[in-house]
């Protein structure tokens, strides 16, 4: 769980409450991780953390609507990335939830469906600009766990 959920006790809870919600689905679940997925990941990932001039130039060509999620400290893709993206894809709405790792749509997932639901829902209409959106739904002041 440290990968996915941030140290803090309330991270932790939202880790242990997604796990009680991951294994309360019998049926038509996604295969579990193997053994092949880790070395396919780090491949991956080695090429895309290699630095070269205009590596982000090809984003820039990427006109289809983009939701980047991220939680503010992960460390599995480091959260920069996702601001790097957000900077790159003329039209790309960036969340990062607070306090949360790698598995920040799990530690709030109601705040996350409603933010994909509002996203995708702006799509649809085909606002003039991102201007002409309203904002998303966010954590209230003092807003822990959201179930």
């Amino acid at each position: 769980m440290a990968v996915l959920f941030s140290p803090s006790a309330s991270s932790q809870a939202a880790g242990r409450e997604f796990l009680k919600r991951k294994h309360l689905r019998t049926q038509n679940r996604d295969p579990e991780v193997n053994d092949k997925v880790g070395p396919a990941q780090v491949a991956a990932l080695s090429q895309y953390f290699v630095g070269h001039e205009g590596k982000y130039d090809y984003l820039k060509q990427i006109k289809q609507p983009t939701l980047v999620v991220n939680g503010q400290n992960d460390i599995i893709v480091p959260t920069v990335n996702s601001f790097h993206l957000q900077q790159n894809l003329p039209n790309a709405e960036l969340i990062l939830y607070p306090d949360s790792n790698h598995g920040s749509q799990y530690q709030y997932p109601a705040l996350f469906v409603g933010q994909v639901n509002q996203f995708l829902t702006w799509d649809l209409q085909k606002p003039a600009s991102t201007a002409a959106r309203l904002p998303f739904p966010s954590l209230s002041p003092g807003q822990g766990i959201a179930a």
